[in-house]
C-alpha cells in the first residue's frame, strides 16, 4: 500500500481595512436602529432583518480559509468560511493538469480564457496558477502551496510542471 496524503490550510489575507470597515458597518447600524425606534416601528423591524441577513450571510465569508487535500493523485479543495462552515469548492485528478506555474511566472500573461477559481492567499508571489480541463473548458485554480504539497504534486504530474 503506497498511498500518499497531506493537507494543508492556508488563510485568505484580508484587506488591512476589513475590520475598519466591519466595525463602522455596526456602528452605522446600531446608529441607525436607535434613530428607527425613535420615528416608525416598520424601519426598525426592516433594520433588524437586513441586520440578521447580513450576520449570516455577508459576515462569515469575510474570514476564509482553504484547505487542499491531496490523496494519491486526487485533490480536493474546501472553503472554510468564519472557521464554522466547510464547503467544497472542486475535487480533481492531478494527473489530467496541462500546465502548472507561479502566477508571477510570464506564463500567465497568456492565460485569458477559461474559468478561474482562486482558492488562493492573495499573495501572486508564492501563489501557483494548475491548469486543467474540467466538464469541457478550461480552469485555472490559483493556489499557494507550499514546498511539500509542491513536490507531491511534481511527483505526482511531473509534465505539467515544464
Amino acid at each position: 500500500m503506497n498511498d500518499t496524503f497531506y493537507e494543508l490550510l492556508v488563510k485568505k489575507n484580508k484587506p488591512d481595512t476589513s475590520a475598519l470597515i466591519l466595525s463602522a458597518i455596526n456602528i452605522i447600524a446600531i446608529v441607525c436602529m436607535l434613530i428607527l425606534t425613535i420615528y416608525t416601528q416598520f424601519a426598525m423591524i426592516l433594520v433588524i432583518v437586513l441586520g440578521f441577513v447580513f450576520y449570516y450571510f455577508v459576515y462569515p465569508k469575510i474570514s476564509v480559509e482553504y484547505e487542499y487535500s491531496l490523496l494519491n493523485s486526487d485533490m480536493t479543495v474546501d472553503a472554510i468560511y468564519n472557521k464554522t462552515k466547510r464547503k467544497n469548492v472542486l475535487t480533481i485528478d492531478i494527473k489530467t493538469l496541462e500546465a502548472a506555474f507561479p502566477t508571477s511566472s510570464p506564463k500567465m500573461n497568456g492565460q485569458r480564457d477559461g474559468r478561474r477559481i482562486d482558492c488562493s492567499t492573495g499573495d501572486m508571489n508564492s501563489s501557483y496558477c494548475l491548469i486543467f480541463p474540467n466538464s469541457g473548458e478550461k480552469t485555472l485554480l490559483f493556489i499557494t502551496p507550499d514546498d511539500h504539497m509542491l513536490d507531491m504534486l511534481k511527483r505526482i504530474s511531473p509534465r505539467a510542471f515544464m
